[in-house]
């Protein structure tokens, strides 16, 4: 039987439409999860001092951190505000 390689069978599966769109929308939900990590790891807090910035608790702080898509464009604003940083999100055609 013949090997394949990740790259060849990655390749093969992002010829479908709803695999590449999947594959982009987790590319994008990756993206964010590091932006918030890396904004609270700049700002020196632990989860456990960003929830008690925003009022909320510690596990709270996980499940957003954990599925930031599914947050309102206010709770990450509240979040990067905790964080002493500003959202900016830029449109490109």
């Amino acid at each position: 039987m013949k090997s394949v390689s990740f790259d060849e069978l990655k390749a093969k599966a992002l010829q479908n439409p709803e695999v590449q769109q999947a594959y982009d929308e987790a590319d994008k939900e990756l993206e964010l999860v590091q932006l918030l990590f890396e904004m609270r790891e700049k700002a020196g807090l632990t989860k456990a001092e960003l929830a008690e910035r925003l009022g909320i608790k510690p596990p709270a702080i996980n499940r957003l951190e954990g599925n930031p898509l599914g947050a309102s464009m206010r709770t990450l604003e509240r979040y990067a505000a905790a964080c002493g940083a500003r959202l900016s999100i830029t449109a490109i055609q």
